[in-house]
């Protein structure tokens, strides 16, 4: 597998995160794992896991090309799953198999969900949803 690095929140290289591993999924889409392992004091270790899944836009996820047109003008060509998990004060001995459990327990817990062919659409639907206009409530009294 090639070395990938995706840069995270912060500046420099010190919050790059190398890919630890991709799933393919039976929907065709891939899981991406990348890691960030920083020891921040003694033998104490910090290990960050983003969690990735692309979803391209299309067409057939929506009612007219119009709506499909305005997806693209919200999201651009994709919608992406991201989830962040953190594991804090784990040990040197302890940091390749905590990661590897990381991997295991979102794998056994949500690969199924992203998994579904229902997936993808729900997922694009569910971004245009929280990129729509954000509406205030006025309270008066």
């Amino acid at each position: 597998m090639e070395t990938r690095y995706i840069c995270c929140a912060g500046k420099g290289l010190a919050n790059l995160m190398e890919l630890a591993r991709e799933i393919s999924l039976e929907n065709g889409l891939t899981v991406s794992f990348y890691r960030h392992i920083h020891r921040y004091f003694g033998d104490y270790h910090r290990i960050k896991v983003e969690i990735i899944c692309e979803v391209p836009l299309l067409e057939e996820y929506f009612a007219s090309p119009v709506e499909f047109a305005g997806a693209i003008a919200s999201l651009g060509s994709k919608a992406v799953f991201r989830r962040k998990l953190e594991l804090m004060g784990v040990s040197s001995a302890e940091v390749a198999p905590s990661l590897e459990n990381v991997i295991a327990n979102f794998s056994s817990n949500s690969l199924s969900y992203l998994s579904s062919p229902l997936f993808p659409r729900k997922l694009v639907h569910a971004e245009l949803s929280a990129a729509g206009p954000k509406t205030r409530k006025a309270y008066t009294g």
